[in-house]
């Protein structure tokens, strides 16, 4: 049987981490296993449906890699599809039509509450067939009477829960539109799904989606529902968690397999690896190493995991994603290099090498006051001359030169790296002062301390 699974969001808001770790688990799964992943998109909620939402979902995903084989498909294109399948429901006497109005619906949820109980609707129109004409009405599945439901959930094992717990649902709505297990039990039934990945939140959907299969004659997939991200303090995780769109975690400078990872060990493991390539990913994912235990989000993990894919990140494509058009002098390549491995993300490796930019930098005066104290010009003068001499410019002759210039002078590091930083990066901020002079260059090098101290 070849897999089949669907990642189905709904284009009322940004696209985020609890639903891009549904998307991944769904990715790696359908490639793990040769299968496909179908794009749908649950636009029945037409007004807090938005065009910007979607196209935001879309380039998250694009952004990302977690690339779909068919879609996507919007259900508010299908909705003679799902009207066809109430009619049938119809016709079985599986469903029936309920003319209750709102205002009545009302009432009886105030009456509920009045006497504090939870409202259940109590199945006016369930057997009745004085229908009014020209009058508005819903579809509401006829749910069977003390009748055990069944699933079984990859995760969790056999679920079962019984009938009477279940009220008589609409399944389309007064406007034609379906509401949300209608339509996604038809479309899952429609587009072949084998298995429906998603978070734990849906478990309660579940049993009203088995009885639409059950009841369209169509074979039930095989669910697992993953656990909750939580925040630190174990609650739902919300924006001051860091719950922040994917869009403002790009624009934060997290590179996207950093994200993949990252979510992707968010209830799922293999032994105690914790860095993974995409490749090795959908190699070793199994729907068995999931666990049942919600995942705590840690931002400080995150970042580390960011910075450990920067730093195995290919320069090349690092220099694409910074957009970072550095002076013709800089070797771009060692630049990176010798930078990468201490940025947690793109922004801040871009600004360590803001340096490298232009020719010369600029200096604040209360900088340059800085570096001017303690002899400070005097020591650039003569760390200048000495560099002059170099015969070779290597990383072991210049920290060479370094030790003697410190012997010679007897200071500190930290005396003259102050100044020459300052002087070389306009900061007191930089990589190491060796990786500095290393991007920099010998010729660029000279220019600047040569201009601070003119």
């Amino acid at each position: 049987m070849s897999i089949v699974t669907r990642f189905a969001p709904s284009p009322t808001g940004s696209l985020h981490l609890g639903g891009v770790r549904t998307a991944i688990f769904n990715f790696l799964f359908a490639r793990k296993n040769s299968g496909k992943l179908i794009l749908r998109i649950e636009d029945t909620d037409q007004e807090r449906s938005t065009v910007d939402s979607l196209d935001e979902i879309i380039s998250s995903l694009k952004w990302l890699g977690v690339s779909w084989d068919e879609g996507p498909y919007f259900q508010s294109k299908r909705l003679d599809t799902y009207k066809k399948y109430a009619e049938t429901l119809l016709d079985k006497s599986l469903a029936y039509k309920c003319f209750m109005t709102n205002e009545e619906i009302k009432q009886l949820k105030e009456e509920a509450s009045k006497e504090n109980k939870i409202y259940r609707y109590p199945k006016t129109w369930r057997n009745r067939s004085d229908h009014p004409d020209n009058a508005d009405f819903v579809i509401r599945f006829k749910t069977p009477e003390s009748k055990e439901i069944k699933f079984s959930d990859s995760l969790r094992g056999q679920i079962s829960i019984d009938s009477s717990n279940i009220d008589d649902f609409i399944i389309l709505k007064s406007d034609g539109f379906p509401t949300y297990n209608f339509a996604s039990a038809v479309d899952d039934a429609e587009m072949g799904i084998t298995n429906v990945i998603r978070g734990e939140d849906h478990l309660s959907n579940t049993p009203k989606q088995v009885l639409i299969f059950n009841a369209i004659n169509k074979k039930i997939p095989t669910y697992t529902h993953v656990s909750m991200i939580l925040g630190k303090d174990k609650a739902k995780l919300s924006k001051r968690h860091g719950a922040e769109s994917i869009k403002n975690f790009k624009e934060s400078g997290y590179i996207a397999i950093g994200i993949i990872n990252y979510l992707a060990r968010l209830g799922w493991s293999h032994g105690d690896q914790e860095i993974f390539s995409l490749n090795e990913m959908i190699n070793l994912f199994s729907l068995d190493n999931l666990s049942k235990s919600p995942a705590i989000f840690d931002t400080e993990k995150l970042d580390w995991v960011n910075a450990s894919h920067i730093k195995r990140s290919d320069n090349n494509n690092l220099k694409k994603l910074l957009e970072l058009e550095l002076y013709k002098e800089i070797n771009v390549d060692l630049a990176i290099e010798l930078t990468k491995a201490k940025s947690k993300n793109l922004n801040l490796l871009k600004a360590s090498l803001g340096f490298c930019e232009n020719e010369y930098v600029d200096i604040s005066e209360e900088l340059k006051s800085e570096a001017r104290e303690n002899d400070g010009v005097d020591l650039i003068k003569q760390f200048s001359r000495d560099l002059d001499s170099m015969d070779e410019f290597t990383e072991k002759a210049i920290r060479e030169l370094f030790a003697t210039f410190l012997e010679k002078n007897n200071i500190k590091m930290k005396n003259i790296a102050s100044p020459l930083r300052i002087a070389l990066t306009g900061s007191k901020v930089s990589p190491g002062i060796y990786e500095v002079i290393r991007i920099l260059g010998k010729n660029l090098t000279l220019k600047r301390l040569r201009a601070f101290v003119s």
